[in-house]
């Protein structure tokens, strides 16, 4: 089971406020956490007067904290509160994410599970002469020590029948050659020690193909990508447009591999399903290994109050009798279901066949 503090937080009565507040423009931080503000205020219009109250008292102490939360570099914040429930929390994010606000029993952590895992990519910048070796996480990038070089000596042809020009050039692609398998070898140290998500490779486009033949076979192993580029005067603004578009290509790539293996496996009958209703039996029973939601698909529901069991209409619950809390978002509910039974979540944004349904899940039985 996975524990998550915050995803332990509960509010019997329904007063927990769930504020995801993305950087706006310079001075209008205030203005949207009003703006989110109000959302729960009308929320709150039908619950008791404690919930009320509770509320009221949040806001006006997330108000008050906006100006400072202003002057941070941060992009994003979570805020989950309840005055009523002895609750307040700050979550800075290390990414954008869609200002929303809930109020609700438990925590809303679907912009959370939405963001893109953060990928780890080593990066391989060469010519013949020199190589420069990179890792980038989540953005960051970090050159691995000095640049290698290597002296393939002088171009000084001539002699009987070309020869010496024959062997000049023989001995310059093997000091090439050693150049680039030493760089691979610096990459695969690190590999090992945080492994790889990709391979990105730069440099002349005659040479490409010769320099990823230098890397180790675990390095080939992983997805490659290629770009355009001397080691001389690239520069890491460069390499961090290069690998954000390359980033992305391979999200797309995974996002569609895994709408196809959902369907398919669902159109088999092997551990497979789509479909909301289908869906949330299966998280009900723990059996969700792989959640697959299209988009912002989203469809209310309900969730039992004290044992999480979950519906698309509100009504007694069927295991422990208690009384169903509706929720606006139940594939949120099941996302949190899927990651606490150890399940993995994607929401996929990129356009597939699963969009007529919303939803899938591969199964463990």
């Amino acid at each position: 089971m996975v524990t998550d503090p915050i995803a332990e937080l509960r509010s019997p009565a329904g007063a927990l406020i769930s504020m995801f507040i993305e950087r706006p423009a310079p001075g209008g931080f205030a203005a949207l956490v009003s703006d989110l503000g109000r959302m729960v205020r009308t929320a709150a219009e039908t619950r008791t007067r404690d919930v009320i109250k509770s509320v009221e008292a949040d806001l006006q102490r997330i108000r008050s904290m906006a100006n400072d939360l202003e002057t941070e570099s941060t992009p994003a914040y979570a805020v989950f509160a309840s005055d009523l429930d002895k609750i307040f929390a700050i979550k800075p994010l290390t990414h954008p994410v869609s200002s929303a606000a809930v109020l609700g029993a438990r925590p809303y952590m679907r912009p959370l599970r939405a963001v893109p895992r953060p990928t780890r990519a080593g990066i391989l910048v060469a010519d013949r002469a020199v190589a420069r070796m990179f890792v980038s996480f989540d953005g960051s990038i970090e050159e691995l020590g000095e640049p290698l070089e290597a002296s393939i000596g002088k171009a000084n042809y001539g002699g009987f029948a070309g020869y010496d020009e024959h062997v000049v050039r023989g001995k310059a692609q093997e000091t090439a050659s050693r150049l680039w398998k030493e760089a691979g070898h610096r990459l695969l140290e690190r590999h090992f020690d945080s492994s790889f998500d990709f391979i990105s490779i730069g440099g002349h486009e005659e040479m490409l193909e010769d320099i990823r033949g230098g890397l180790h076979p675990y390095l080939l192993d992983l997805p490659q990508m290629t770009f355009l580029a001397s080691p001389g005067t690239v520069t890491p603004a460069e390499l961090r447009g290069q690998l954000a578009i390359q980033r992305k290509m391979l999200r797309e790539e995974s996002e569609l591999a895994l709408a196809r293996d959902v369907l398919a496996a669902a159109a088999r009958a092997e551990k497979g399903i789509v479909g909301i209703n289908p869906v949330i039996e299966a998280a009900n029973v723990q059996a969700i290994s792989e959640l697959v939601v299209a988009g912002e698909f989203s469809k209310t529901g309900a969730m039992c109050r004290e044992c999480g069991w979950l519906t698309r209409q509100p009504e007694q619950c069927p295991v422990c009798g208690s009384q169903m809390l509706e929720v606006e978002d139940v594939v949120s509910a099941v996302m949190d279901s899927t990651i606490v039974n150890g399940g993995r979540v994607h929401q996929i944004s990129v356009g597939s066949r699963l969009d007529r349904d919303g939803i899938g899940a591969r199964t463990r039985f």
